[in-house]
């Protein structure tokens, strides 16, 4: 199909977007994806006008409908009725591919799904990027929620409502949550999500308090984040710690569980809940801690991670991430989440650490972050995606 620009047109549907930070990694892949590919590709974004857990509405987006921004197009929807109107009328355009960014997102996925099959517009070719939502950590994370998605796989599948799409896997363990539904008649295409374009600058790295160690937890505070368990961790340190919560309340029950946990920690064991910081200061975050501690229990990429690493923070993870054989590396460890002994042990062994030696743990960290930056195949991994998706 022509356009204006003779570029392919593609839409991207998205809960959650920029000016907002709080909805996750499928913020940074969206970026990291149009930073990339956006010369050969016009894309149009639409998403909603609030951040993650947010109530107000972004100040200037929801005055417009519109906004112009590095090269494309941003589509707010500020309401319900703004959302059902303005999706069917933005689905009426002429495209060449729709790139969904959540299964079960109400506005941002099922919707327009179900607009697309009142239109008949069948022939438009449908990716979409779960964004680790079938992993089964992320499945059996809460109950209830289980419960629900469990129930909407079940009829999607009976209904065919994934008939021939692509899913875009970013992960083997994605690609393989992915496939054990049986979802019907799909195809599946793994391509990895991509980096920041080009090479951060390298930050002054600091140095560690002989027998402190300055932890951080950077996520949304969530069951699948498992922070209730990072701070069982904290529980069995010797050692003097000071434990930061960076991130946005996503799950209030949780987080009350969670501050039971901290009221009945050790006096060694200091803990401050931050809350959200924009992604801009992120970096600075990671640089002035020892250890990024991040437990969780189902990761299909980890910019968090990625994020750490660059600001010369190793990093204590679960083994449920693509970041893997950490010690080996000498930036951190994975461990698996039989229990918080592993994790205390590993905390004590970093709080141990000389400043000189831990120096040199943070040079390969962010030795390492750089190296990850080299996205070439990536990229065109998931270039042939699009391509392949239009033919």
């Amino acid at each position: 199909m022509q356009h204006s620009t003779g570029k392919p047109r593609i839409l991207v549907l998205v809960p959650y977007y920029l000016p907002g930070f709080k909805g996750g990694g499928s913020i940074r892949a969206v970026v990291h994806l149009i930073d990339h590919l956006q010369n050969e590709l016009e894309f149009v974004v639409a998403t909603g006008a609030r951040d993650f857990c947010e109530g107000e509405s972004y100040s200037i987006q929801a005055r417009v409908e519109t906004v112009a921004t590095e090269g494309y197009d941003i589509r707010y929807f500020s309401s319900n009725w703004n959302l059902l109107a303005g999706m069917y009328r933005l689905l009426r355009e002429p495209w060449d591919l729709i790139y969904l960014n959540s299964a079960f997102s109400p506005g941002f996925s099922l919707l327009p799904l179900l607009i697309l099959r009142v239109l008949g517009a069948a022939k438009v070719p449908v990716v979409m990027a779960p964004r680790g939502e079938f992993l089964d950590g992320n499945l059996e994370s809460h109950r209830l929620k289980f419960m629900k998605k469990k129930l909407f796989v079940g009829i999607a599948r009976a209904l065919g409502h994934f008939r021939g799409m692509v899913f875009h896997a970013t992960s083997p363990a994605e690609a393989e949550s992915i496939r054990s539904l049986d979802l019907g008649p799909t195809s599946i295409t793994r391509a990895p999500d991509l980096p920041p374009r080009g090479h951060r600058d390298v930050l002054k790295l600091g140095i560690k308090d002989p027998g402190r160690l300055r932890v951080v937890f950077v996520s949304r505070i969530v069951p699948g984040k498992n922070l209730r368990f990072a701070l069982e961790a904290l529980r069995g340190v010797q050692a003097a710690v000071d434990f930061d919560i960076v991130g946005p309340i996503g799950d209030e029950a949780y987080w009350a569980a969670c501050q039971q946990v901290i009221a009945s920690l050790p006096g060694h064991i200091r803990v401050q809940y931050l809350g959200p910081v924009p992604h801009a200061e992120i970096l600075k975050v990671f640089a002035s801690h020892d250890v990024f501690l991040f437990p969780t229990q189902a990761e299909n990429n980890g910019y968090v991670i990625l994020e750490s690493l660059l600001a010369g923070c190793p990093v204590l993870l679960s083994d449920r991430t693509p970041w893997r054989g950490l010690r080996e590396l000498g930036v951190g460890r994975d461990l698996p989440l039989e229990g918080p002994a592993a994790f205390s042990a590993a905390l004590e062994e970093l709080a141990a650490l000389s400043p000189e030696a831990h120096l040199a743990m943070r040079e390969r960290a962010q030795a390492y972050g750089q190296e990850r930056l080299s996205a070439s195949e990536d990229v065109a991994a998931t270039r042939a995606m699009f391509r392949e998706a239009m033919r």
